[in-house]
């Protein structure tokens, strides 16, 4: 007998369960290497049967709090659409002007324009909901990830990180079910994968394209990082990820050569982030606007990729972005599916 969508979605989840017990999705690396595979597999069902796990309303009574402090587009909405599909409740918060401004720092006296600690607001958010999901990427490049770090030390729930400094493992999940589907299936084990440096005027984090490599890395991937010089991605966290290669058979190659790095690609990859000397970001980003992704990088490519937003002819020339290999709106899309795994994972 075929078993129910029911069944399969309790036994997916039971999977996921069996290698990954965390309760904190911080930079994607958690869940490991099967438990990351097991929870795309979930992502799966669902993206498949949504609108029937939508009758189920498996998380009926579940509350998920977001707290943004910093302005969203895709991760807010696929965020909230997720979880009252599966008929649980979101509760959006803005940080800053719209709730009290919030304090990080240990035995700071408060007496300046912060008027909440995290001491106190991440423990009572865990009072009210099921999950916390929390998105704060400051400008700089900040290693310490304070405000996400933090939350994870004082909060009492779950907690999703919905973008931070270092990391975006719910973008980098997404892109791990984008490049499956993009491989042929389940998997992009062994193929080439390539994620290009494209200038950008303004300083941008490294949470994106690190989370980039640790999908791909996670995925078993060939990948290709292509960047000038000046724009390294931060060491230490290449160095963490490229533990992982040993247990999925990936291949990190770092390059000054885009075109290489291209050519034969299953994926192209764009994405702009800051230059290691950030002050002298914007003209050395001027200095490469051979960068940008254009209709030679993309010849012998199979699928252009980005996270969005995405700055038209700057990051991408319009030709690729608007051609027949551009995927970026399936890529969006599944960020809807791998949210509704991690909650389904959690609280089912």
């Amino acid at each position: 007998m075929t078993p129910t969508l029911e069944t399969r979605l309790y036994e997916a989840v039971a999977r996921v369960r069996t290698h990954w017990r965390g309760s904190r999705l911080i930079d994607g690396l958690e869940p490991g290497v099967d438990g990351t595979r097991a929870l795309l597999d979930v992502a799966r069902i669902y993206r498949a049967n949504r609108l029937e796990i939508g009758r189920m309303r498996p998380l009926l009574g579940r509350a998920v709090a977001g707290l943004f402090f910093d302005p969203s587009l895709r991760t807010h909405t696929s965020m909230e659409v997720a979880t009252g599909r599966c008929g649980g409740h979101f509760v959006y918060l803005q940080g800053g002007e719209a709730t009290w401004k919030m304090e990080f720092d240990e035995g700071v006296v408060m007496n300046g324009n912060t008027a909440e600690h995290v001491k106190e607001a991440a423990p009572v958010l865990s009072s009210y909901a099921d999950v916390l999901a929390v998105r704060a990427f400051p400008r700089t490049h900040n290693r310490d990830e304070t405000v996400i770090r933090a939350f994870s030390r004082y909060a009492g729930a779950p907690l999703i990180n919905l973008e931070s400094a270092l990391a975006h493992p719910c973008q980098g999940l997404a892109d791990q079910l984008t490049m499956a589907d993009l491989g042929g299936g389940n998997s992009f084990q062994g193929k080439k994968i390539c994620l290009t440096w494209a200038p950008h005027p303004k300083p941008l984090p490294q949470a994106v394209p690190l989370s980039v490599v640790r999908a791909a890395i996670l995925g078993g991937a060939d990948l290709h990082v292509a960047a000038p010089v000046g724009f390294d991605l931060d060491a230490e966290e290449m160095d963490r990820v490229a533990g992982f290669a040993a247990d999925t058979g990936a291949k990190l190659t770092l390059t000054r050569n885009q075109a290489e790095a291209t050519k034969g690609a299953l994926v192209v990859y764009a994405k702009g982030w800051a230059a290691e000397d950030r002050d002298a970001h914007a003209a050395l980003a001027a200095e490469h606007g051979n960068w940008t992704v254009g209709d030679e990088a993309m010849r012998t490519a199979t699928a252009f990729l980005h996270c969005l937003p995405v700055r038209r002819n700057v990051i991408v020339t319009d030709s690729v972005l608007d051609g027949p290999k551009s995927r970026v709106i399936p890529q969006a899309a599944n960020r809807e599916p791998v949210q509704a795994a991690v909650l389904l994972s959690w609280l089912l």
